[in-house]
């Protein structure tokens, strides 16, 4: 008999296709004893993602591109699972893991908090203006 790891149900991965990358929501499920993760991997480069964390629930925004690499960890109490997703030109697509997530494609911005976009884009253009002359 082959012990196999129950999947875990945790959420969505929700993405739109926009100018040569992808937007991605990620919305996961978590317990109070609990904490995620979530890395994007293109080019070699890990990067780890904002969050934010609302009550019984994690939320991601990002952007990705073609190949890159999205590792969600879970902590748990009794030990982190994981799971790899790999984004490709028409789909994101789901490694075999102990964690099951819905993935759906919007033709439609996903919504989130206006306030916290503009606050995040005020920040970026203060920071890059201080960088290139003549801005």
């Amino acid at each position: 008999m082959i012990d196999q790891e129950l999947e875990d149900y945790r959420g969505s991965i929700i993405y739109m296709q926009e100018h040569g990358h992808k937007m991605v929501t990620m919305i996961v499920n978590i317990a109070p004893d609990e904490q995620s993760t979530v890395t994007s991997h293109a080019y070699n480069l890990p990067f780890k993602e904002e969050v934010e964390h609302l009550q019984g629930v994690d939320l991601y925004h990002f952007a990705v591109t073609d190949g890159t690499q999205i590792q969600l960890t879970i902590e748990t109490p009794v030990g982190s699972k994981e799971a790899w997703y790999t984004v490709h030109p028409d789909t994101i697509v789901a490694e075999c893991s102990p964690i099951e997530m819905d993935i759906v494609r919007s033709d439609e911005s996903v919504p989130f908090e206006y306030a916290y976009t503009q606050e995040a884009l005020s920040e970026a253009l203060t920071y890059y203006s201080d960088l290139i002359p003549d801005w």
